[in-house]
């Protein structure tokens, strides 16, 4: 646990982004993994299912499944942003806080 004298703007700059990378790791790439791991259903389709409407579902599959951890991504990137935006705003805040007479 950091002191105050370890806070650069009131808050603990790096331990947002420890906290952010271990969102990162802990959490939203797992599950971006494991969206994207269809392989046991691939393999379920391919020995009980045959014919195109099969091929074209391990297909659509796929392709969901990409985009759905794509998506991940792109909320981790927001949610980055979002906290970026808060530090800067009370950065802001502290530098305006107290003006000198």
């Amino acid at each position: 646990m950091p002191t105050i004298a370890d806070f650069e703007y009131g808050y603990d700059n790096s331990g947002i982004d420890e906290y952010l990378q271990s969102i990162k790791a802990d959490y939203l790439d797992k599950a971006k993994e494991a969206v994207e791991n269809i392989s046991s259903i691939k393999t379920c389709c391919e020995n009980e299912w045959e014919g195109q409407a099969r091929d074209n579902f391990v297909t659509n599959l796929d392709k969901d499944s990409k985009h759905v951890g794509e998506q991940f991504m792109a909320l981790y990137d927001v949610l980055r942003s979002e906290i970026s935006s808060l530090g800067a705003a009370m950065a802001n805040k502290d530098e305006t806080l107290i003006q000198v007479d």
